[in-house]
Order: structure tokens, then C-alpha cells, then sequence
């Protein structure tokens, strides 16, 4: 892979994570709060999180190798989601009450948010990939995939990034750290977006199983944290409106793309 491509998908991962952070400004506004009404707010990141497992990891990964969907393209992905819910189920086994009061632990904030941060991180390094080997495509096949890939997942990951900050900020968190959580969140991408450049070849029949590992980590978090804390805050029929609206918004800014 030439050098001048080698630089494009790590200058494309890092303004794909810049606007993941910018995903954490809408919380700028004061009617948008998530403190004061925080079921709300963890229902809409649900939504948003569910949507993007669905509608920007599992369905691609089901047809990156042809457009008619066989056995043969869904069990790497099935294999995928249970890999990833299995992996998300560990981690929060690990993370125990006990272990939580740590100081190591303790400054990352509560359990909920670790789990968000872990399962959005994952959520990234197919993301990173599919950049790196979409730049190599390019030197190949002479298209403009690439860039493509890049500037959707870009407009991607700003829902993206206020799915990373709603909870934060329900939690208290300022505005700034919101914005560099979400960042951080998205940095997977340019780091795995080199290497999968330079190996397109190896990377990119794993992709079907990367997306549906993030996307399975991502829904069994929706399912095991998000959606019982906003329970625990307010009404089921607030917290499925508030669901519905984030689902609904990420699913526009895939049609719209």
C-alpha cells in the first residue's frame, strides 16, 4: 500500500473521531439535558446504539461479500454477535461492585458508562478497517471508496459520539469530557485503519465477523445496562418513545447517506 494512502486512512480515522466528539454538542443546548430527565436520555442512546448495530454493522457485514444474503454470509456474522455479547457479558462480570470501589476503576466512573465506553470502542475497529481497506481498494480499482467509507462513517459517528455522551452527561459529566469520551471512543479507527491497509487481503474477510462482534457487544449492552437504567428512572412508555426517537434518527442519517 503506498505511503500517500497510508497517511489518507489515518488523517480520515482521526476527523472520523473528531466527529464522533462533536457528537457530545447538541448537549450544549439546555433543553437538551440529560440530567433532567435522565431515563430519557439513556432510552434515546439505546435507540441510537440499537439502530447503529443493526443498520451500520450487521446488515453491511451480511452483504460485504455479495448482495443476495446465504448461509455462507450469515454465520461469520452470526458467530460474530454471540462472540461479542459473550465478550461484553465477561467484562461485566469482571467489573464487580468490589472491584469498582478501586481507585484504578473509580475514576472511570460507574459500570454503566465503562461498559458504553468498552462497547463503543469495538464498535470503531471495523469502522478503522473498512476505512484502511477501502483506501487500498482505491490504489487497485482506481475508485474513490476510500473516501467514501471515510466521509459516511464520519457523518456516522456523530449520532454516534451523543450516544457515548447522553449517559455521561446523565451522570453529571461536563460538556468537555463528554467531548473527549466520544473522541476517544472513535480512536480505534485510524489505529486500525493503517494496518488494514497494509493487509487489505487478511483484513477483509474478517470484516463480516468484526462488525458483528461490536454490533453483539453493543446490543447485549443495550439490553443488559442501558435499557434497565432508564427503567430504574422513569416510565416504560417514556423510555420506548425516547427509544423509538434515537432508533429512528440513526436510521434517517443511514438514508440520507
Amino acid at each position: 500500500m503506498p505511503y500517500e494512502a497510508l497517511v489518507k486512512s489515518l488523517i480520515a480515522g482521526l476527523l472520523a473521531s473528531f466527529a464522533c466528539g462533536l457528537g457530545a454538542l447538541p448537549l450544549l443546548f439546555r433543553r437538551v439535558d440529560p440530567k433532567r430527565h435522565t431515563g430519557i436520555g439513556y432510552g434515546a442512546a439505546g435507540g441510537l446504539m440499537f439502530s447503529a448495530s443493526v443498520y451500520n454493522l450487521i446488515l453491511p457485514g451480511l452483504t460485504m461479500t455479495s448482495h443476495s444474503i446465504a448461509l455462507a454470509e450469515v454465520l461469520p456474522v452470526l458467530a460474530g454477535i454471540f462472540l461479542g455479547a459473550a465478550f461484553l457479558w465477561s467484562t461485566d462480570k469482571f467489573l464487580s461492585p468490589e472491584r469498582l470501589e478501586t481507585a484504578v476503576w473509580k475514576r472511570w466512573g460507574e459500570k454503566t458508562a465503562i461498559l458504553i465506553f468498552i462497547a463503543m470502542s469495538i464498535h470503531s475497529i471495523p469502522e478503522g478497517v473498512a476505512v484502511g481497506v477501502g483506501y487500498a481498494s482505491e490504489e487497485v480499482y482506481s475508485t474513490n471508496l476510500g473516501t467514501y467509507i471515510a466521509v459516511a462513517i464520519g457523518i456516522h459517528n456523530i449520532p454516534e459520539g451523543l450516544a457515548v455522551a447522553i449517559p455521561l452527561r446523565a451522570a453529571g459529566a461536563s460538556i468537555q469530557r463528554c467531548f473527549w469520551a466520544a473522541f476517544l471512543t472513535s480512536l480505534p479507527q485510524p489505529i486500525a485503519a493503517v494496518p488494514a491497509g497494509i493487509a487489505s487481503w487478511l483484513f477483509q474477510p474478517l470484516m463480516p465477523v468484526l462488525m458483528g462482534f461490536a454490533a453483539g457487544a453493543m446490543i447485549f449492552l443495550v439490553l443488559l445496562e442501558i435499557i434497565p437504567e432508564a427503567l430504574d428512572s422513569d416510565t416504560p412508555v417514556k423510555i420506548a418513545w425516547a427509544f423509538t426517537s434515537g432508533f429512528c434518527l440513526m436510521l434517517l442519517v443511514q438514508v440520507i447517506l
